[in-house]
Protein backbone atom coordinates (compact mmCIF):
# COMPACT_ATOMS: atom_id res chain seq x y z
CA UNK A 1 0.00 0.00 0.00
CA UNK A 2 2.86 2.34 0.91
CA UNK A 3 4.67 1.69 -2.38
CA UNK A 4 1.44 2.22 -4.32
CA UNK A 5 0.89 5.61 -2.67
CA UNK A 6 4.47 6.61 -3.44
CA UNK A 7 4.07 5.55 -7.08
CA UNK A 8 0.87 7.57 -7.45
CA UNK A 9 2.56 10.58 -5.84
CA UNK A 10 5.45 10.40 -8.31
CA UNK A 11 3.03 10.19 -11.24
CA UNK A 12 1.09 13.19 -9.96
CA UNK A 13 4.24 15.29 -9.54
CA UNK A 14 5.44 14.45 -13.03
CA UNK A 15 2.08 15.44 -14.55
CA UNK A 16 2.15 18.67 -12.57
CA UNK A 17 5.59 19.44 -13.95
CA UNK A 18 4.41 19.03 -17.53
CA UNK A 19 1.60 21.50 -16.85
CA UNK A 20 3.98 24.00 -15.29
CA UNK A 21 6.65 23.69 -17.97
CA UNK A 22 7.11 27.04 -19.77
CA UNK A 23 6.29 27.06 -23.46
CA UNK A 24 9.38 28.99 -24.57
CA UNK A 25 12.98 29.46 -23.55
CA UNK A 26 15.73 31.89 -24.42
CA UNK A 27 18.74 30.86 -26.49
CA UNK A 28 21.78 30.00 -24.41
CA UNK A 29 24.84 31.66 -25.98
CA UNK A 30 22.84 34.44 -27.62
CA UNK A 31 24.53 37.20 -29.57
CA UNK A 32 24.48 40.39 -27.50
CA UNK A 33 26.72 42.50 -29.72
CA UNK A 34 28.45 42.37 -33.08
CA UNK A 35 30.98 44.37 -35.05
CA UNK A 36 29.83 45.41 -37.61
CA UNK A 37 26.66 46.16 -35.72
CA UNK A 38 23.40 44.78 -37.05
CA UNK A 39 21.93 47.22 -39.58
CA UNK A 40 25.06 49.38 -39.72
CA UNK A 41 26.29 51.13 -42.91
CA UNK A 42 30.08 51.09 -42.99
CA UNK A 43 33.20 50.82 -45.12
CA UNK A 44 34.56 47.33 -45.81
CA UNK A 45 35.36 45.77 -42.39
CA UNK A 46 38.52 43.77 -41.74
CA UNK A 47 37.01 41.62 -38.99
CA UNK A 48 33.75 40.15 -37.81
CA UNK A 49 33.58 40.28 -34.02
CA UNK A 50 30.86 38.59 -31.98
CA UNK A 51 30.07 38.96 -28.27
CA UNK A 52 27.96 36.26 -26.63
CA UNK A 53 25.95 36.07 -23.41
CA UNK A 54 27.74 32.86 -22.35
CA UNK A 55 31.21 31.50 -23.00
CA UNK A 56 31.31 29.97 -26.47
CA UNK A 57 33.34 26.97 -27.60
CA UNK A 58 35.82 28.57 -30.01
CA UNK A 59 36.30 25.44 -32.13
CA UNK A 60 32.56 25.06 -32.61
CA UNK A 61 31.89 28.69 -33.47
CA UNK A 62 31.58 29.58 -37.17
CA UNK A 63 30.17 32.24 -39.45
CA UNK A 64 29.08 32.36 -43.10
CA UNK A 65 29.41 35.76 -44.79
CA UNK A 66 27.19 36.24 -47.87
CA UNK A 67 26.04 39.12 -50.05
CA UNK A 68 22.58 39.61 -51.58
CA UNK A 69 23.43 37.48 -54.61
CA UNK A 70 24.41 34.52 -52.42
CA UNK A 71 28.17 34.81 -52.97
CA UNK A 72 30.12 33.56 -49.95
CA UNK A 73 33.18 35.50 -48.81
CA UNK A 74 35.84 33.50 -46.95
CA UNK A 75 36.91 34.23 -43.38
CA UNK A 76 39.79 32.86 -41.33
CA UNK A 77 39.44 30.49 -38.38
CA UNK A 78 37.78 31.82 -35.21
CA UNK A 79 40.01 33.46 -32.65
CA UNK A 80 39.23 34.12 -29.00
CA UNK A 81 39.95 37.60 -27.75
CA UNK A 82 42.60 37.80 -24.98
CA UNK A 83 41.00 38.97 -21.77
CA UNK A 84 37.43 38.50 -23.01
CA UNK A 85 36.18 34.92 -23.13
CA UNK A 86 32.82 36.05 -24.51
CA UNK A 87 34.26 37.47 -27.75
CA UNK A 88 35.11 35.60 -30.96
CA UNK A 89 36.77 37.28 -33.96
CA UNK A 90 36.98 36.27 -37.62
CA UNK A 91 39.38 37.99 -40.02
CA UNK A 92 37.86 38.61 -43.46
CA UNK A 93 40.18 37.38 -46.21
CA UNK A 94 39.36 39.98 -48.88
CA UNK A 95 37.98 43.48 -49.12
CA UNK A 96 34.20 43.52 -49.53
CA UNK A 97 32.55 45.29 -52.50
CA UNK A 98 29.72 47.70 -51.86
CA UNK A 99 26.44 45.94 -51.11
CA UNK A 100 24.31 44.28 -48.46
CA UNK A 101 25.76 41.39 -46.42
CA UNK A 102 24.35 38.79 -44.07
CA UNK A 103 26.34 36.99 -41.38
CA UNK A 104 24.99 33.60 -40.29
CA UNK A 105 26.59 32.48 -37.05
CA UNK A 106 26.46 29.35 -34.94
CA UNK A 107 28.12 28.42 -31.68
CA UNK A 108 27.97 26.04 -28.74
CA UNK A 109 28.20 27.41 -25.21
CA UNK A 110 30.44 25.83 -22.59
CA UNK A 111 27.43 24.11 -21.00
CA UNK A 112 26.88 22.22 -24.27
CA UNK A 113 23.87 24.09 -25.67
CA UNK A 114 24.06 25.12 -29.36
CA UNK A 115 22.50 28.28 -30.75
CA UNK A 116 22.54 30.18 -34.03
CA UNK A 117 21.35 33.37 -35.65
CA UNK A 118 22.08 36.03 -38.23
CA UNK A 119 22.52 39.76 -38.67
CA UNK A 120 23.06 42.09 -41.64
CA UNK A 121 25.08 45.16 -42.49
CA UNK A 122 25.78 47.31 -45.58
CA UNK A 123 29.13 48.20 -47.15
CA UNK A 124 28.80 51.71 -48.63
CA UNK A 125 31.72 52.03 -51.04
CA UNK A 126 33.99 49.72 -52.93
CA UNK A 127 37.46 49.82 -51.37
CA UNK A 128 40.60 49.33 -53.47
CA UNK A 129 41.44 45.66 -53.95
CA UNK A 130 44.21 44.77 -51.53
CA UNK A 131 46.18 41.69 -50.60
CA UNK A 132 44.57 39.09 -48.41
CA UNK A 133 44.15 40.66 -45.02
CA UNK A 134 46.36 39.33 -42.26
CA UNK A 135 45.07 37.43 -39.26
CA UNK A 136 45.07 39.74 -36.26
CA UNK A 137 43.49 40.10 -32.88
CA UNK A 138 42.37 43.61 -33.75
CA UNK A 139 41.49 46.36 -31.34
CA UNK A 140 38.77 46.38 -28.74
CA UNK A 141 35.42 47.82 -29.80
CA UNK A 142 34.37 51.28 -28.81
CA UNK A 143 32.11 50.88 -25.76
CA UNK A 144 30.16 53.93 -26.84
CA UNK A 145 29.16 52.28 -30.11
CA UNK A 146 25.56 51.29 -30.70
CA UNK A 147 25.17 47.65 -29.67
CA UNK A 148 21.82 46.59 -30.90
CA UNK A 149 22.80 43.00 -31.94
CA UNK A 150 19.39 42.38 -33.52
CA UNK A 151 20.10 38.76 -34.27
CA UNK A 152 17.59 36.05 -34.82
CA UNK A 153 19.17 33.64 -32.37
CA UNK A 154 17.08 30.65 -31.54
CA UNK A 155 17.39 28.01 -28.90
CA UNK A 156 17.69 24.48 -30.13
CA UNK A 157 15.89 21.68 -28.33
CA UNK A 158 17.97 21.96 -25.14
CA UNK A 159 14.73 22.54 -23.23
CA UNK A 160 12.77 19.81 -25.01
CA UNK A 161 10.98 17.47 -22.55
CA UNK A 162 12.97 14.36 -23.55
CA UNK A 163 16.29 16.18 -23.24
CA UNK A 164 15.29 17.75 -19.92
CA UNK A 165 14.13 14.39 -18.63
CA UNK A 166 17.50 12.83 -19.48
CA UNK A 167 19.21 15.54 -17.44
CA UNK A 168 16.81 14.91 -14.54
CA UNK A 169 17.60 11.18 -14.62
CA UNK A 170 21.30 12.05 -14.67
CA UNK A 171 20.85 14.29 -11.61
CA UNK A 172 18.91 11.57 -9.81
CA UNK A 173 21.63 9.01 -10.54
CA UNK A 174 24.41 11.24 -9.22
CA UNK A 175 22.38 12.24 -6.14
CA UNK A 176 21.76 8.60 -5.33
CA UNK A 177 25.40 7.60 -5.88
CA UNK A 178 26.57 10.24 -3.42
CA UNK A 179 23.58 9.65 -1.11
CA UNK A 180 24.42 5.94 -0.77
CA UNK A 181 27.99 6.83 0.24
CA UNK A 182 26.80 9.38 2.82
CA UNK A 183 24.25 6.89 4.16
CA UNK A 184 26.94 4.27 4.71
CA UNK A 185 29.61 6.58 6.17
CA UNK A 186 27.61 9.07 8.22
CA UNK A 187 24.45 7.18 9.18
CA UNK A 188 24.91 3.41 9.25
CA UNK A 189 28.50 3.45 10.52
CA UNK A 190 27.57 5.88 13.32
CA UNK A 191 24.40 4.11 14.51
CA UNK A 192 26.00 2.26 17.40
CA UNK A 193 22.69 0.96 18.81
CA UNK A 194 21.99 -1.15 15.72
CA UNK A 195 23.19 -4.80 15.84
CA UNK A 196 26.34 -5.39 13.80
CA UNK A 197 24.72 -8.07 11.67
CA UNK A 198 22.02 -5.64 10.54
CA UNK A 199 24.65 -2.98 9.85
CA UNK A 200 26.44 -5.39 7.49
CA UNK A 201 23.15 -6.17 5.78
CA UNK A 202 22.46 -2.46 5.28
CA UNK A 203 25.93 -1.94 3.83
CA UNK A 204 25.43 -4.74 1.32
CA UNK A 205 21.98 -3.47 0.37
CA UNK A 206 23.35 0.06 0.02
CA UNK A 207 26.09 -1.25 -2.27
CA UNK A 208 23.44 -2.90 -4.47
CA UNK A 209 21.57 0.41 -4.69
CA UNK A 210 24.90 2.10 -5.49
CA UNK A 211 25.44 -0.30 -8.40
CA UNK A 212 22.00 0.59 -9.80
CA UNK A 213 22.58 4.32 -9.29
CA UNK A 214 25.96 4.13 -11.05
CA UNK A 215 24.41 2.33 -14.00
CA UNK A 216 21.64 4.94 -14.19
CA UNK A 217 24.26 7.70 -14.18
CA UNK A 218 26.24 6.07 -17.00
CA UNK A 219 23.17 5.38 -19.14
CA UNK A 220 21.84 8.90 -18.59
CA UNK A 221 25.25 10.36 -19.49
CA UNK A 222 25.27 8.59 -22.85
CA UNK A 223 21.68 9.69 -23.38
CA UNK A 224 22.69 13.30 -22.79
CA UNK A 225 25.58 12.93 -25.23
CA UNK A 226 23.26 11.54 -27.91
CA UNK A 227 20.86 14.47 -27.41
CA UNK A 228 23.82 16.84 -27.62
CA UNK A 229 24.98 15.31 -30.91
CA UNK A 230 21.44 15.56 -32.28
CA UNK A 231 21.21 19.23 -31.32
CA UNK A 232 24.54 20.01 -32.97
CA UNK A 233 23.66 18.11 -36.14
CA UNK A 234 20.59 20.32 -36.53
CA UNK A 235 22.91 23.33 -36.87
CA UNK A 236 23.95 24.43 -40.39
CA UNK A 237 27.49 23.29 -41.08
CA UNK A 238 27.51 20.78 -38.20
CA UNK A 239 25.63 17.94 -39.85
CA UNK A 240 28.69 15.68 -39.60
CA UNK A 241 29.07 16.09 -35.82
CA UNK A 242 29.92 12.80 -34.10
CA UNK A 243 29.86 11.62 -30.51
CA UNK A 244 33.66 11.50 -30.57
CA UNK A 245 33.96 15.12 -31.69
CA UNK A 246 31.57 16.28 -28.96
CA UNK A 247 33.43 14.35 -26.27
CA UNK A 248 36.94 15.22 -27.41
CA UNK A 249 36.73 18.85 -28.59
CA UNK A 250 34.47 20.59 -26.06
CA UNK A 251 34.75 21.44 -22.38
CA UNK A 252 31.27 19.98 -21.92
CA UNK A 253 32.43 16.72 -23.48
CA UNK A 254 35.47 16.57 -21.18
CA UNK A 255 33.18 16.93 -18.15
CA UNK A 256 30.88 14.20 -19.47
CA UNK A 257 33.90 11.89 -19.96
CA UNK A 258 34.87 12.56 -16.36
CA UNK A 259 31.32 11.79 -15.20
CA UNK A 260 31.23 8.47 -17.05
CA UNK A 261 34.67 7.42 -15.78
CA UNK A 262 33.81 8.36 -12.17
CA UNK A 263 30.46 6.55 -12.37
CA UNK A 264 32.18 3.48 -13.83
CA UNK A 265 34.69 3.53 -10.97
CA UNK A 266 31.82 3.84 -8.49
CA UNK A 267 30.08 0.90 -10.18
CA UNK A 268 33.16 -1.29 -9.71
CA UNK A 269 33.59 -0.14 -6.10
CA UNK A 270 29.97 -0.80 -5.18
CA UNK A 271 30.12 -4.21 -6.84
CA UNK A 272 33.02 -5.34 -4.68
CA UNK A 273 31.49 -3.63 -1.63
CA UNK A 274 28.57 -6.07 -1.81
CA UNK A 275 31.00 -8.77 -0.65
CA UNK A 276 32.35 -6.43 2.05
CA UNK A 277 35.86 -6.27 0.55
CA UNK A 278 38.16 -3.90 2.42
CA UNK A 279 38.71 -0.53 0.76
CA UNK A 280 35.67 -0.74 -1.51
CA UNK A 281 33.78 2.07 0.21
CA UNK A 282 36.90 4.27 0.17
CA UNK A 283 37.12 3.88 -3.62
CA UNK A 284 33.39 4.57 -3.93
CA UNK A 285 33.79 7.72 -1.82
CA UNK A 286 36.59 9.01 -4.05
CA UNK A 287 34.45 8.31 -7.12
CA UNK A 288 31.58 10.20 -5.50
CA UNK A 289 33.81 13.22 -4.90
CA UNK A 290 34.70 13.21 -8.59
CA UNK A 291 31.23 12.62 -10.01
CA UNK A 292 29.51 15.35 -7.94
CA UNK A 293 31.27 18.35 -9.60
CA UNK A 294 30.51 17.05 -13.09
CA UNK A 295 26.91 18.28 -12.83
CA UNK A 296 28.24 21.81 -12.33
CA UNK A 297 30.79 21.41 -15.13
CA UNK A 298 28.06 20.40 -17.60
CA UNK A 299 25.52 23.03 -16.55
CA UNK A 300 25.03 26.79 -16.45
CA UNK A 301 27.92 27.26 -14.02
CA UNK A 302 30.45 26.22 -16.67
CA UNK A 303 29.22 28.91 -19.05
CA UNK A 304 28.94 31.65 -16.45
CA UNK A 305 30.17 35.09 -17.40
CA UNK A 306 31.05 36.26 -13.89
CA UNK A 307 32.35 34.62 -10.72
CA UNK A 308 32.63 31.34 -12.61
CA UNK A 309 34.84 29.60 -10.02
CA UNK A 310 32.45 30.57 -7.21
CA UNK A 311 29.47 29.46 -9.26
CA UNK A 312 30.97 26.03 -10.00
CA UNK A 313 31.93 25.61 -6.33
CA UNK A 314 28.45 26.50 -5.07
CA UNK A 315 26.82 24.20 -7.63
CA UNK A 316 29.07 21.39 -6.46
CA UNK A 317 28.12 22.05 -2.83
CA UNK A 318 24.47 22.17 -3.91
CA UNK A 319 24.77 18.67 -5.40
CA UNK A 320 26.58 17.26 -2.37
CA UNK A 321 24.08 18.87 0.02
CA UNK A 322 21.08 17.56 -1.92
CA UNK A 323 22.65 14.09 -2.10
CA UNK A 324 23.40 13.85 1.60
CA UNK A 325 19.90 15.08 2.39
CA UNK A 326 17.51 13.58 -0.18
CA UNK A 327 19.61 10.71 -1.56
CA UNK A 328 20.48 9.79 1.99
CA UNK A 329 16.81 9.96 3.03
CA UNK A 330 15.89 7.56 0.21
CA UNK A 331 18.45 5.08 1.56
CA UNK A 332 17.17 5.46 5.11
CA UNK A 333 13.58 4.77 4.06
CA UNK A 334 14.14 2.05 1.45
CA UNK A 335 17.13 0.27 3.01
CA UNK A 336 17.54 1.02 6.72
CA UNK A 337 13.97 1.18 8.01
CA UNK A 338 12.68 -1.96 6.17
CA UNK A 339 15.62 -4.07 7.42
CA UNK A 340 15.18 -2.89 11.01
CA UNK A 341 11.40 -3.37 11.01
CA UNK A 342 11.67 -6.85 9.53
CA UNK A 343 14.73 -8.20 11.40
CA UNK A 344 15.24 -5.87 14.35
CA UNK A 345 13.48 -8.10 16.87
CA UNK A 346 11.88 -6.68 19.99
CA UNK A 347 14.07 -3.56 19.82
CA UNK A 348 13.14 -2.76 16.23
CA UNK A 349 11.42 0.54 17.04
CA UNK A 350 14.33 1.73 19.18
CA UNK A 351 16.69 0.81 16.34
CA UNK A 352 14.59 2.77 13.86
CA UNK A 353 14.67 5.76 16.21
CA UNK A 354 18.47 5.45 16.54
CA UNK A 355 18.88 5.34 12.76
CA UNK A 356 16.66 8.37 12.16
CA UNK A 357 18.26 10.32 15.02
CA UNK A 358 21.65 9.73 13.42
CA UNK A 359 20.32 10.85 10.04
CA UNK A 360 18.63 14.04 11.28
CA UNK A 361 21.71 16.23 11.99
CA UNK A 362 23.20 15.19 8.65
CA UNK A 363 19.96 16.16 6.91
CA UNK A 364 19.79 19.49 8.76
CA UNK A 365 23.35 20.45 7.81
CA UNK A 366 22.77 19.30 4.23
CA UNK A 367 19.53 21.27 3.86
CA UNK A 368 21.36 24.37 5.09
CA UNK A 369 24.03 23.86 2.43
CA UNK A 370 21.38 23.41 -0.25
CA UNK A 371 19.60 26.65 0.68
CA UNK A 372 22.75 28.77 1.01
CA UNK A 373 24.36 27.48 -2.18
CA UNK A 374 21.07 27.90 -4.04
CA UNK A 375 20.76 31.52 -2.90
CA UNK A 376 24.33 32.29 -3.99
CA UNK A 377 23.86 30.64 -7.39
CA UNK A 378 20.58 32.50 -7.96
CA UNK A 379 22.20 35.81 -7.05
CA UNK A 380 24.97 35.21 -9.61
CA UNK A 381 22.68 33.94 -12.38
CA UNK A 382 19.99 36.61 -12.01
CA UNK A 383 21.31 40.14 -12.17
CA UNK A 384 17.95 41.66 -11.19
CA UNK A 385 15.36 40.51 -8.67
CA UNK A 386 12.62 41.10 -11.24
CA UNK A 387 14.14 38.33 -13.37
CA UNK A 388 12.50 35.87 -10.97
CA UNK A 389 9.05 36.67 -12.35
CA UNK A 390 9.88 38.21 -15.74
CA UNK A 391 11.96 35.41 -17.29
CA UNK A 392 11.25 31.75 -17.97
CA UNK A 393 14.37 30.78 -16.02
CA UNK A 394 13.30 32.85 -13.02
CA UNK A 395 9.78 31.40 -12.99
CA UNK A 396 11.04 27.82 -13.03
CA UNK A 397 13.62 28.74 -10.38
CA UNK A 398 10.82 30.13 -8.19
CA UNK A 399 8.97 26.84 -8.59
CA UNK A 400 12.07 24.93 -7.53
CA UNK A 401 12.59 27.20 -4.50
CA UNK A 402 8.95 26.72 -3.46
CA UNK A 403 9.33 22.95 -3.66
CA UNK A 404 12.54 23.06 -1.64
CA UNK A 405 10.71 25.02 1.04
CA UNK A 406 7.92 22.42 1.06
CA UNK A 407 10.53 19.69 1.53
CA UNK A 408 12.14 21.62 4.39
CA UNK A 409 8.75 22.06 6.08
CA UNK A 410 8.07 18.32 5.82
CA UNK A 411 11.49 17.67 7.33
CA UNK A 412 10.72 20.07 10.16
CA UNK A 413 7.45 18.23 10.78
CA UNK A 414 9.38 14.96 10.98
CA UNK A 415 11.78 16.45 13.49
CA UNK A 416 9.12 18.00 15.73
CA UNK A 417 6.23 15.54 15.47
CA UNK A 418 7.49 12.20 14.21
CA UNK A 419 10.90 11.62 15.80
CA UNK A 420 9.65 11.84 19.41
CA UNK A 421 7.27 8.89 18.83
CA UNK A 422 9.61 6.70 16.74
CA UNK A 423 10.13 4.32 19.67
CA UNK A 424 6.60 3.05 18.97
CA UNK A 425 5.14 1.42 15.87
CA UNK A 426 2.87 4.38 15.18
CA UNK A 427 5.97 6.58 14.90
CA UNK A 428 7.40 4.48 12.08
CA UNK A 429 4.04 4.54 10.31
CA UNK A 430 3.98 8.35 10.48
CA UNK A 431 7.59 8.46 9.31
CA UNK A 432 6.79 6.40 6.22
CA UNK A 433 3.91 8.69 5.28
CA UNK A 434 5.82 11.93 5.74
CA UNK A 435 8.94 10.52 4.06
CA UNK A 436 6.84 9.46 1.06
CA UNK A 437 5.64 13.07 0.73
CA UNK A 438 9.19 14.39 1.17
CA UNK A 439 10.67 12.03 -1.44
CA UNK A 440 7.83 12.74 -3.87
CA UNK A 441 8.55 16.45 -3.58
CA UNK A 442 12.25 15.69 -4.01
CA UNK A 443 11.49 13.81 -7.23
CA UNK A 444 9.61 16.85 -8.49
CA UNK A 445 12.57 19.08 -7.58
CA UNK A 446 14.87 16.88 -9.65
CA UNK A 447 12.49 17.04 -12.62
CA UNK A 448 12.22 20.83 -12.34
CA UNK A 449 16.01 21.05 -12.19
CA UNK A 450 16.24 19.02 -15.39
CA UNK A 451 14.06 21.59 -17.16
CA UNK A 452 15.80 24.51 -15.44
CA UNK A 453 19.18 23.58 -16.91
CA UNK A 454 17.67 23.71 -20.39
CA UNK A 455 16.67 27.38 -19.99
CA UNK A 456 19.12 30.25 -20.19
CA UNK A 457 19.42 32.45 -17.08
Amino acid sequence: MYKQRLYLSLRATFCALLLLYPASASAHARLVRSEPDSGSRIASPRFLRLWFSERPEVRLTAVILRNDSGTTFPVLDPQSEPGNRLQISFAIRTALPAGNYTVEWRTVSSDGHPSRGRFSFTVLSTPPLTAIQERSGGSSPNPAAVTSAADSARSEDAAAPANSLSRAVSFAGVLLVVGVIVFNLLVVARSDRIPRELVWRMESRAAIVGVSASMITIIAAFSRILFEVRMMRSMPGMEATTMQSVLMTTAWGAAMRLQIIAALLALIAFTIAIKRIRGAWLIASLAGLVVAPTLALTGHAAAGTRLTALLISTDCLHVIGASSWLGNLACVMFIGVPILVRDGGEDRWQSVAALVNTFSPVALASATIVVLSGVIASWIHLEHLSSLWLTAYGKVLLLKLALVMVTILIGAYNFRRVQPVLVREEGTTKLRRSAAAELSTAALIILVTGFLTGIAP
